[in-house]
């Protein structure tokens, strides 16, 4: 697959991902398109990616910003010392969270 913008001329390019002369998708995107179910945010339009604090890098946007008490980190607290009574929607973020993985460290 190749990709022009307004400021490449015909002999630069941006190769994403090719074999054989084919466009091909790798594991990254596979990943995150499975991961893209998080429409549990406040005022959602559309899914995004599971992440901590809602982080869409493509769009410069954080959609679930500490300041709301709606992250990851706050929303998990919570629920475990029992603080807050957690919404269906805010569980379901936080059990999708789990399910995905990774390095969860504190401060």
């Amino acid at each position: 697959m190749v990709i022009y913008n307004e400021y490449q001329t015909k002999n630069q390019s941006k190769f994403l991902y090719e074999i054989n002369g084919h466009a091909g998708i790798h594991a990254q995107k596979i990943g995150n398109a499975i991961r893209t179910i998080d429409n549990w945010y406040k005022n959602a339009e559309y899914p995004i990616p599971i992440e901590s604090y809602g982080v869409v890098t493509h769009l410069a946007s954080v959609f679930r910003q500490p300041s709301t008490k709606n992250d990851f980190y706050t929303l998990f607290e919570n629920w475990i010392n029992k603080k807050n009574i957690l919404s269906e929607d805010q569980k379901h973020y936080v059990i999708a969270m789990l399910l995905r993985g990774g390095v969860f460290g504190s401060k």
